[in-house]
């Protein structure tokens, strides 16, 4: 009678430790039951990401890159400064990049805000955010990478990614094709009285490299100041001159006294000051066709 208690304790206490066991073994089978629809859907509904249909631009580069990637009537407003292209003039005009009318902004109601960090007071961007705005920064553009890398951000949020990636794409392939010889000596003016130039370490020193120069002037500062004795020394056969402010033809003239041999290339200020990949590569072609007319 003692042995058979035993054995039924026995096996009472093993069916008390295996059932508990059992439903454990069970869990991953559970799980995987309970997760498999979810994994569908995840496969074959994939997340959806937000767009941004009320855009407002704080600078003429994004604003242009914009129209570039076909997005234009995402757009709501753009500054004073923002001219291109014809079509952004039809837009609500909210100031200027460095004084946006913060409560025409919040009225007009839009669900994200376009600046850059060197173009837009902080001040002010940051009461936008205080009116409950989204608003997305772009550092400025140190070299073509980094242009290149702003514009896929900026396709990415408009959801304009395959547009974007195919810009970018065509761009590279345009500028890899560019054959380059004999490399000449370039000054890049930007102010004529000063004289300020871009340096080896300026967005426009890519240009330069790309389409087949040399920058003469060598410092860490992007846009140094010069003085004519500096220039002649290192005598520049190309200049490359801005419509930003000065004369084009004067600045011509001057230059002749000083540098008799050296051609001229007219580039238009946005290229350094709002550049977009388009721009970046006519600017490329027009200084590569330069130097081969360089005798």
């Amino acid at each position: 009678m003692n042995v058979l208690s035993a054995k039924n304790q026995k096996l009472k206490f093993i069916t008390r430790c295996s059932l508990p066991g059992a439903f454990y073994s069970l869990l991953p089978a559970l799980y995987c039951l309970l997760l498999t629809p979810y994994c569908l859907l995840l496969l074959f509904c994939p997340l959806i990401s937000y767009s941004y249909e009320r855009v407002i631009s704080l600078s003429p580069q994004i604003t242009e890159s914009i129209y570039l990637l076909g997005a234009g009537e995402k757009l709501i407003g753009v500054t004073e400064l923002c001219k291109r292209p014809k079509e952004a003039a039809k837009k609500e005009r909210i100031g200027t990049p460095l004084r946006p009318d913060i409560e025409k902004i919040v009225s007009l109601r839009p669900d994200l805000i376009l600046g850059t960090r060197e173009g837009n007071p902080p001040l002010a961007m940051e009461r936008l955010k205080r009116f409950g705005m989204k608003v997305y920064y772009f550092v400025r553009p140190k070299t073509l990478n980094d242009l290149l890398g702003n514009f896929l951000i900026l396709s990415h949020l408009l959801m304009k990614d395959e547009i974007g990636e195919r810009i970018v794409s065509n761009v590279k392939n345009y500028l890899d094709k560019i054959k380059t010889g004999e490399r000449y000596r370039v000054l890049w003016e930007v102010g004529a009285n000063p004289l300020m130039v871009a340096s080896d370490t300026s967005f426009a020193n890519d240009i330069i490299r790309i389409a087949g120069g040399i920058n003469i002037v060598e410092t860490e500062m992007p846009y140094p100041r010069m003085n004519i004795e500096e220039i002649m020394v290192k005598g520049p056969q190309i200049i490359v001159l801005m419509d930003m402010g000065y004369n084009i033809e004067l600045e011509m003239k001057q230059w002749r006294k000083y540098v008799k041999d050296a051609r001229f290339v007219v580039m238009d200020s946005y290229i350094v000051g709002s550049p977009t990949p388009v721009s970046f590569l006519e600017a490329v072609n027009k200084l590569a066709e330069a130097f081969k007319n360089v005798e």
